[in-house]
């Protein structure tokens, strides 16, 4: 059989149409499909989740001055975010309006949840704290009267039931306002509304409770200190308020019917049945069921200060004197777990309190359901701790722990920068989640934000940098860790463990969240299960974003498809369509005679073709001498 040969040109030719196929199908695959970041993970899709309406106003970055709380939902879908603009649907609150942000079918949609407040009744933003699903939030209704102000026109309530003119907080849901503090669960309280402040200090993630503080009576059982027409703020009272409306004294000594002024809260339990407090004497107590109180520290000698506590409240850490002492509410024992007396803090817990992870000048430590402590890295940085503030993350199990380290950890040069590590406890593995992979020294540090504090208290939140399962690390980073990234400028990253959504190093794999191309970004928080990750940038990284700072969500299989771009109009075609003929008046002259003939283009161009024919012949003669012999 005779072998037939390809002219290599043509073929070289070939394959090129086919590559620029190839692309061209790429591209109009993802013009019509969803956009994200180059080479990212988990095939996320951005999304814009601020409006491209803001009034001339951006998204205020968290925990700058008067910015409002910025929080995401655990089931993901939604995001509460603040501005100093107002938009959107309701009334804006300057100097900070609020809002919340949910995921629909084609877009996101914003509501603006903004109270009617009196403009700059309030220094900060008013909300505190949002539930965990964003379906309840706290705020604070504005100041105290300020010198010369009319109370009852600075702070009208927001809900029924509430001492008018008074500084309060509410519960919103449902577009509704509750009161927390009423005529009827106050009784006691005998303060004008100028001499009266209120806080809050902390609440369970449902809001069903909340730890309240003041240095007024509020109830029968508490004492107030004096102080010129007011009382002493360094003498403040906690009250627990529950959903129901019953407020309750929190800071009773053991035996004592009458509240001891000068403390501070510590922690709640998620069912509000436990709360941790210091008193002014500087020891730690546990106050049960709102009738019982015990004091935790009795084996360090008093001067506890708690480090964290389980969900439940039943186990809690607590260091004094450099000693870190695990405490049984239920057992009733106290374990020294370092002591060397050289902890320097602890970095968090698990949702039981079963693991803590904590610091001392050797190196970081795991404990396990009370046993020795083992070391699990040589260093951390300060950062990392206390649990309420700190940098570092435990997922709710307790065998993941993320941190940052400016120490090599791993061999890799950070150069004195902070890296990013992620131990794995049933592995006995830490790894840098941050670090290089081509293994290039960083020129600028990798991070993950603390507890962001909002409004007027000293309740702050905690974006979820560590998914809940430990696979997803999501950071900040000023070094271009990936080749994509080449602005020079922070970007957002996330790092997937080894068989997690078709990673397979060892080492796991590094993705961008944000562009890297045109802008900077930074991190805001993401759901339980990392399907959202929502990030501020500077960059339009989708047609329909016009400027300014946004919010984006870098959704896992997510990403609407991009508007089709309008076609410009060209010459004649920026005219428009031309206008209808008039219909003829009754009585006026008009044409008379056959209609129009029929559109026929067969024959019309069968005319054409003949005409060309006889216009050629006239030209060439009959036939060219090459068509003669009938071969070339």
């Amino acid at each position: 059989m005779e072998e037939k040969l390809v002219d290599r040109p043509v073929l070289r030719r070939f394959a090129l149409a086919l590559c620029g196929l190839a692309s061209a199908l790429a591209l109009l695959a993802s013009s019509a499909g969803a956009v994200g970041p180059e080479g990212g993970l988990d095939q996320r899709g951005w999304e814009l989740v601020s409006p491209t309406e803001m009034n001339g106003g951006e998204v205020e970055i968290p925990g700058a001055p008067g910015a409002a709380v910025t929080a995401a939902a655990a089931a993901g879908g939604a995001i509460a975010f603040g501005s100093a603009a107002s938009f959107g649907v309701g009334v804006g609150a300057p100097p900070v309006s609020q809002y919340l942000a949910g995921r629909g079918p084609s877009a996101w949609t914003t509501s603006n949840l903004s109270p009617p407040l009196l403009s700059g009744t309030y220094a900060g933003g008013a909300y505190q704290l949002f539930s965990a699903g964003l379906e309840r939030a706290i705020l604070d209704n504005g100041w105290s009267c300020r010198e010369g102000g009319a109370c009852a026109a600075e702070n009208q309530p927001l809900g029924q039931g509430a001492p008018v003119g008074y500084r309060n907080l509410y519960l919103r849901e449902a577009g509704q306002y509750k009161p927390l503090i009423t005529t009827a669960n106050a009784p006691a309280l005998s303060l004008a509304p100028a001499d009266f402040d209120l806080s809050l200090e902390v609440a369970t993630p449902d809001l069903g409770h909340a730890v309240l503080s003041t240095c007024a009576a509020l109830t029968t059982n508490a004492a107030e200190v004096p102080d010129g027409a007011g009382c002493d703020p360094a003498a403040a009272n906690l009250y627990e308020w529950s959903a129901g409306g019953a407020l309750s004294a929190v800071n009773l000594l053991p035996a004592e019917s009458e509240t001891s002024p000068g403390a501070a809260v510590a922690a709640v339990s998620a069912d509000g049945s436990r709360v941790y407090w210091e008193a002014a004497d500087g020891n730690l107590y546990l106050r049960q069921g709102g009738t019982q109180t015990v004091q935790v520290d009795i084996l360090a000698g008093g001067g506890g200060e708690l480090q964290a506590a389980g969900e439940d409240g039943v186990i809690a850490y607590y260091t004094a004197l450099g000693h870190l002492y695990r405490f049984n509410a239920v057992g009733g024992g106290t374990i020294d777990l370092a002591p060397a007396g050289d902890v320097m803090g602890v970095l968090g817990t698990s949702a039981d309190g079963s693991h803590v992870y904590f610091l001392t000048g050797s190196g970081v430590y795991l404990s396990k359901g009370g046993a020795a402590a083992t070391k699990i890295a040589t260093a951390a940085d300060l950062s990392n701790v206390p649990p309420a503030t700190g940098t570092a993350r435990v997922t709710p199990d307790g065998t993941r722990l993320a941190f940052v380290s400016s120490a090599s950890l791993t061999g890799f040069a950070n150069n004195g920068q902070p890296q990013v590590f992620l131990y794995e406890a049933p592995e006995k593995r830490l790894l840098c989640a941050s670090c290089n992979q081509r293994g290039r020294a960083p020129l600028g540090p990798s991070t993950i934000p603390g507890a962001i504090a909002a409004g007027n208290g000293p309740a702050a939140y905690k974006p979820r940098s560590l998914s809940a399962d430990g696979a997803r690390v999501f950071f900040d980073s000023e070094d271009a860790i990936v080749v994509p990234d080449s602005d020079g400028a922070p970007d957002v990253y996330e790092w997937q463990a080894r068989n997690t959504g078709g990673c397979q190093k060892a080492a796991g794999c590094i993705g961008l969240i944000s562009g890297g191309r045109n802008g900077e970004a930074s991190f805001l928080d993401a759901g339980a299960d990392a399907t959202d990750v929502f990030f501020l940038t500077n960059a339009s990284l989708l047609s329909q974003d016009t400027g300014s700072v946004d919010i984006y969500d870098a959704r896992a299989g997510g990403g609407y498809p991009e508007p089709e771009p309008e076609i410009p109009c060209n010459g004649d075609e920026c005219q428009g369509p031309a206008p209808a003929p008039e219909v003829p008046v009754p009585g006026t002259a008009t044409l008379s005679g056959p209609v129009n003939p029929p559109l026929r283009f067969k024959k019309q161009k069968q005319q054409k073709k003949h005409k060309a024919q006889k216009k050629h012949k006239k030209k060439h003669g009959k036939k060219s001498k090459h068509h003669k012999g009938g071969k070339r």
